[in-house]
């Protein structure tokens, strides 16, 4: 009896034991059932947006879902509401593990020291630095003690945005974001295609950036999803760069569109697309561009007025055309690879192209930009900037030399400046175009230091273009070997950005659904 009751009492134990073993392997399988987002609500997860979750009772079995910030960004409404921001080439805090928060880790809203308010932007004066070697060497975030960060309350700017509830996808939780919003993004950051392959499995694409890289996949009968990478070859630490610099959204719309525009006025011209092999004539249409295919329904998607904007059309000439003593000949790349078209542009259509170089948008950055203005105004432009490119390239490097004072006041690291940014600049000019945003930004440095006073109005509508002559040179007498003045560098300086822009693929839309999952 004895035995009978130890052995029953053993099987009990021993029954009991299993029980609770499989409930204690079963633990974390029964959280997750309970909770999907049990991975995705901490500081890990979620970086600085972690402050923004929702509260709930102790007793409450079910937890609320997570949020994350409603991000929007186009022509009308700039990135969130903001038009004038800074942008980082690194994250500014350390993200989480949501990409999205690496994207609002680069932008900010602009500083007491922006140029947006009227002043260079002095960021490391603004930056913590590591105690050690060896922070440095584990790279910007390696842990939160060798955290290097801006102390920056334009980061509350975007805490304050309005949230939206998480959306679970597999293994990860995401915001929901438009498609306009990723294209400007993309802008923004001077993106441009480096791979897209779509096929009945799907669409997958990637584009490399300024700031990092974005990845998009659809796949057949799911959901789009886009997720971010920064920089891993790049630190805050070892950069000799300012680590911010100004953008402007509009401006980066345009560009793309094809659209030369200056605010308060009524020029607002757009430019046609790139055309097949052939003999093709411009010409301006006034109010054309809702007849124009292709830009148009970007600019429609960001919120512009394309009934606003004027339209230079690429006609296809017929034989029986003669050709005028005034017109000029622009050679053109065309669709078709190694094979040029030519371009006839007559006397009125290159008034209309003066005004467009006269009214380039000011940047510090490279563009993503409609291939089609930049083939016509770099065409157009090239013989004027060929003539003027060395004495431009000799200027901006006396002016590093001249200057090295305020350009470390404004970030730049001293040895650099000191050394290699002045051969950097003027080799740059003389290349004629390239694909370096970090060269760009040391010209268009250089460009500043002549200015006098600088605002956008005086960047952004020059008249070296229309009047362009000898009192363009400081020192008439001198002829070709005078001195540039201000003017001219900066109108010249503005053609090299363009030398230097990366084509953008405006009908990239037609690939992607109205919203996607931001990972």
């Amino acid at each position: 009896m004895d035995a009978a009751a130890t052995a029953a009492g053993w099987l009990s134990f021993l029954v009991t034991a299993v029980g609770l073993g499989s409930l204690i392997t079963q633990t974390s399988a029964i959280e997750e059932k309970l909770d999907p987002f049990l991975h995705s609500r901490g500081r890990e997860y979620l970086g600085s947006w972690v402050s923004r979750q929702p509260t709930s009772p102790r007793y409450r079995i079910k937890k609320p879902t997570p949020v994350g910030p409603v991000i929007f960004a186009r022509l009308v409404d700039g990135f969130c509401g903001r038009n004038a921001i800074d942008v980082t080439r690194l994250p500014a805090e350390k993200p989480g593990k949501a990409t999205w928060t690496a994207v609002l880790a680069i932008f900010h809203e602009p500083g007491s020291q922006s140029f947006h308010t009227g002043k260079f932007t002095d960021v490391k004066t603004l930056l913590t630095t590591p105690s050690t070697q060896s922070d440095v060497e584990k790279g910007p975030f390696a842990d939160d003690t060798s955290q290097r960060s801006f102390t920056s309350p334009q980061q509350e700017g975007w805490l304050s945005l309005k949230a939206q509830p998480l959306t679970r996808h597999g293994a990860t939780a995401c915001i929901t974001i438009s498609r306009t919003s990723l294209i400007t993004i993309l802008l923004i950051v001077n993106g441009r295609q480096m791979f897209r392959y779509s096929d009945a499995s799907g669409h997958r694409a990637s584009y490399a950036s300024y700031c990092g890289h974005f990845y998009i996949n659809w796949p057949l009968d799911g959901a789009a999803t886009i997720s971010f990478a920064s920089h891993d070859s790049h630190m805050i630490s070892t950069d000799v760069y300012p680590p911010r610099f100004p953008v402007r959204v509009d401006r980066c719309v345009q560009m793309a569109a094809g659209i030369v525009a200056l605010p308060n006025s009524e020029f607002q011209c757009a430019f046609a697309g790139r055309k097949e092999p052939g003999h093709w004539i411009l010409e301006y249409q006034l109010k054309g561009f809702p007849g124009a295919h292709g830009s148009r329904h970007l600019w429609n998607l960001m919120g512009g007025k394309v009934y606003e904007v004027d339209f230079l059309l690429a006609r296809r000439l017929t034989h029986d055309e003669s050709k005028e003593i005034e017109d000029v000949l622009l050679q053109l790349p065309s669709k078709e690879a190694h094979k040029d078209l030519i371009l006839r542009v007559p006397k009125q259509e290159q008034e209309i192209l003066l005004r467009a170089l006269d009214s380039l948008p000011w940047s510090w950055m490279s563009w993503s930009i409609h291939r089609g203005l930049r083939d016509i105004l770099v065409a157009y432009a090239k013989p004027t900037m060929n003539k003027y490119r060395a004495t431009l390239a000799t200027k901006l490097k006396s002016a590093v030399t001249q200057y090295s004072s305020r350009l470390i006041k404004d970030g730049w690291n001293g040895e650099f400046v000191h050394g290699s940014m002045g051969d950097m600049a003027a080799n740059s000019v003389m290349a004629g175009e390239g694909n370096s945003g970090d060269s760009l930004r040391v010209v268009t440095a250089a460009a500043l230091l002549l200015c006098d006073s600088i605002s956008y109005d005086a960047l952004d509508e020059t008249r070296f273009w229309r009047d362009r002559g000898s009192k363009y040179y400081d020192n008439q007498q001198n002829g070709e070997t005078g001195e540039l003045n201000t003017a001219a560098v900066i109108a010249l300086t503005k053609v090299f950005v363009l030398e230097w822009s990366v084509e953008f693929d405006y009908q990239m839309y037609h690939d992607l659904p109205p919203e996607l999952l931001f990972r």
